[in-house]
């Protein structure tokens, strides 16, 4: 067989057809790269040696090998203090080696600076200000923090010791400051009056993140173009929020149950609301009670209650979720005011979580039956999809199906996703929940019109 030889146009000279493009179309290629992929692009060949600095991009800085870190407080270590220097001097090598004349975006990504760091932070965020920088993300927790809890006395030694802004930070760079539309801040202290000072020098700010900032007490947000809220993990000092925000669209709080003032707010149409207690959808309905009836979309974060009564009409709402904290004996029951005060609800999920330890019950399958005839409720014309998470086939979660199965008659999806844990003495085993939720499902739709249902079980 004769080998056949394919000559492509350039080869000749040792070169490919994008040497023949000129500088500028290089860069804008560039531009669909990451920071990471266009450093790299440096080794193609002589003509993108240089290339890569003048990328215009997102400029993301995340430490990615093993470390220790300073949020762990009782961590401070010669080697730590080592990382944390080898990290300054990578992020100051290739901000400063960087000639675009602007960026898309800045990031620092789950690496622990403080106080100590405060210098190069500033210098770094003046200098992505300078560039007109559209998005400003600073985050300087671990990599997986959402279980990070600390005590007061820990929050206190974190708050002493952390990275602030100040108004230091933005002194350099007041003038491309006007650019900035995104600031994401996490495990950074932000005090009530530098919050102020933020938005009134951002005209453009339009989303507006603080995640696990610890001196924020009660913070007023007032800022006519944002249209993002997101205020997490604050719940040591934090003891009210105000909002005035002609453009907000949505909103998320997670943290302990504080007054929350929403003073204008008449584009809000999404609310993710999370306090973990008992009382959260009481809290909501006082507090929120302006908005409930124009919210398209609601997430609540909860431990469960009994049913409760009177509960504002949400005619606007299309998908309700609720991550409910349960625990044996319990009812989901009262999650049925939520969806009955939703008459145009079109997806609902459920996510349950358990008590650290719990033995949850099964309910044996004699019970389905008289469950199925007790459990009552009103017609829901409008629920196609249903979600249920973490299902154990306990008592709770049984009524809860029983009930959407049995007045949603216009369901037309429902994917549960069975709990897997280690099977104790009155736990059910997966392929045990799957034959209860089969039976429970036929028994309920036998004489539903129409029959057809997709039932996915995970």
């Amino acid at each position: 067989m004769k080998s056949v030889q394919v000559k492509v146009e350039g080869e000749e000279n040792g070169r490919d057809e994008t040497s023949r493009l000129n500088d500028d179309i290089l860069i804008r290629i560039l531009g669909f790269l990451s920071f990471k992929e266009a450093v790299r692009s440096s080794v193609i060949s002589r003509r993108w040696q240089h290339l890569w600095k003048y990328f215009s991009g997102c400029l993301r800085f995340k430490q990615t090998k093993p470390r220790l870190a300073s949020w762990n407080l009782n961590v401070r270590t010669r080697k730590k203090i080592a990382e944390r220097c080898e990290f300054i001097e990578w992020v100051n090598k290739y901000l400063n080696s960087n000639q675009a004349s602007t960026i898309d975006e800045f990031r620092i990504d789950n690496f622990d600076l403080d106080k100590d760091s405060k210098a190069y932070v500033d210098e770094w965020v003046g200098i992505a200000l300078q560039k007109k920088t559209k998005k400003l993300q600073l985050n300087f927790g671990p990599e997986y923090y959402s279980d990070v809890r600390w005590s007061s006395v820990d929050a206190s030694r974190v708050a002493a010791r952390c990275y602030c802004l100040t108004k230091e930070t933005f002194s350099s760079a007041l003038s491309g400051i006007h650019f900035l539309t995104c600031l994401s801040v996490k495990f950074v202290g932000v005090s009530d009056e530098m919050l102020e000072h933020i938005v009134s020098i951002c005209p453009l700010l339009e989303s507006l993140e603080l995640d696990h900032s610890p001196q924020l007490t009660h913070p007023k947000v007032s800022a006519l173009r944002l249209k993002h809220l997101n205020i997490c993990h604050c719940e040591y000092f934090i003891e009210s929020i105000q909002i005035y925000a002609p453009n907000l669209v949505s909103f998320d709080y997670t943290g302990k149950q504080i007054p929350l003032h929403i003073k204008y707010a008449p584009k809000l149409n999404q609310v993710c609301y999370d306090d973990g207690s008992r009382s959260a959808i009481q809290h909501l309905s006082i507090h929120l009670a302006n908005y409930l009836p124009q919210l398209v979309t609601l997430s609540i974060g909860m431990s469960v209650v009994g049913v409760v009564n009177n509960f504002p009409k949400l005619t606007s709402l299309k998908h309700l979720r609720c991550d409910a904290l349960t625990s044996d004996g319990n009812s989901l029951r009262c999650l049925t005011s939520l969806i009955e005060a939703s008459p145009f609800l079109h997806k609902f999920v459920l996510e349950v979580s358990h008590g650290t330890g719990e033995i949850i019950k099964k309910i044996h399958p004699s019970e389905v039956r008289v469950m199925c005839r007790s459990v009552s409720g009103h017609p829901h014309e409008y629920i196609k999809e249903v979600e249920i998470v973490g299902f154990c086939g306990n008592k709770a979660e049984a009524e809860i199906l029983t009930y959407l199965l049995k007045n949603a008659v216009m369901l037309e999806t429902i994917r549960i996703e069975i709990s897997v844990g280690t099977p104790k003495k009155n736990y059910a085993y997966p392929e045990e929940i799957k034959q209860m939720t089969n039976f429970m499902i036929n028994h309920l739709i036998q004489n539903r019109s129409p029959p057809q249902l997709l039932l996915l079980l995970l």
